[in-house]
């Protein structure tokens, strides 16, 4: 019987409608910069879900933010974007040589012809960093920094409001949680990193801010932070190496591999996998071909078994 009622109980949860939060939890936090608290209500989730997340908020809504300077880790997850590399490694070392952060900076190639898988990669990177540093920022190779605070924080960090694709600056949706964060050693632990599941393209950071939201966390913005995004061609439209196609094959496979993912994620948000068991703390199907070290840069390289 119990087995019955929950498959009933998860068939229930995977046909609920999911909808905005609307209303956000009072968050009381001392005034630190230009920080503010990411605001949950577009964020869209099931009413138990919602419930849920709105009450661990409730619990802890009172927050201490602590800026200041200790050793960095910052990770790049990497394939085939050496023109992007060139102009961001410079860029970026002068950006924390200017603000006295004592960093190594981890760029985590993907060497093999499997699609990419962004958020494995960034797992293995940390798995590999320095035991002494105590953060991590997880960089897009193809973002310059701009007003971006690299020191660190007790609390994970979007370290951005604004992205120039082409123009103009433009402010960015607080819940889309990718391309430069900033997230301390501890929590990053204790929410098990990355899910290992997501290939290609889409939902890795969507889930990587549950993971923060399911563990008690409330994740910062920076509000002046700008990054100018490099040209690139759109994830969906890329083959395994990182170059446009129009190959039907690989767009198909593409498409499809972005579907897998967004079931993947309704899954985690419906409350019906759990975030234990997908994440740092099993990383697996890996083997690193070489590494390398030159000027505070260890590269390494990263095969996964398929």
């Amino acid at each position: 019987m119990n087995n019955f009622m929950k498959k009933i109980k998860q068939l229930v949860l995977m046909i609920l409608p999911s909808s905005k939060v609307g209303d956000d939890v009072n968050i009381q936090y001392n005034q630190c910069g230009t920080l503010q608290p990411i605001s949950i209500k577009e964020l869209s989730l099931t009413l138990p879900m919602k419930k849920k997340v709105l009450n661990i908020r409730k619990k802890n809504a009172k927050i201490d933010i602590l800026r200041e300077n200790k050793k960095l880790t910052l990770i790049i997850p990497y394939r085939n974007r050496k023109e992007h590399l060139e102009k961001f490694l410079p860029f970026i070392q002068n950006v924390l040589i200017e603000q006295n952060i004592d960093y190594e900076i981890i760029i985590a190639e993907q060497d093999d012809k499997h699609f990419f898988n962004r958020a494995k990669l960034m797992n293995v990177a940390a798995l590999h960093a320095d035991k002494e540093s105590d953060y991590f920022i997880f960089h897009d190779v193809d973002a310059l920094p701009h007003n971006v605070d690299y020191r660190y924080c007790n609390q994970t960090v979007k370290t951005f409001n604004y992205i120039k694709r082409e123009k103009e600056y433009e402010e960015y949706p607080q819940t889309v949680f990718g391309g430069v964060t900033l997230v301390p050693k501890n929590i990053f632990y204790d929410i098990n990193g990355f899910s290992n599941n997501y290939w290609q393209w889409g939902k890795e950071d969507d889930d990587f801010l549950l993971r923060h939201l399911l563990k008690g966390y409330i994740p910062f913005f920076d509000t002046v932070g700008k990054l100018d995004m490099l040209p690139h061609p759109r994830a969906l439209m890329a083959d395994n190496e990182g170059n446009e196609t129009k190959d039907k094959k690989i767009l198909q496979k593409n498409k499809q591999l972005s579907n897998q993912n967004k079931k993947i994620f309704s899954r985690f948000k419906r409350g019906l996998t759990s975030q234990e068991n997908d994440g740092i703390n099993n990383v697996k199907d890996y083997v690193i071909t070489s590494t390398t070290f030159k000027d505070r840069i260890k590269t390494i390289k990263v095969q996964f078994k398929i």
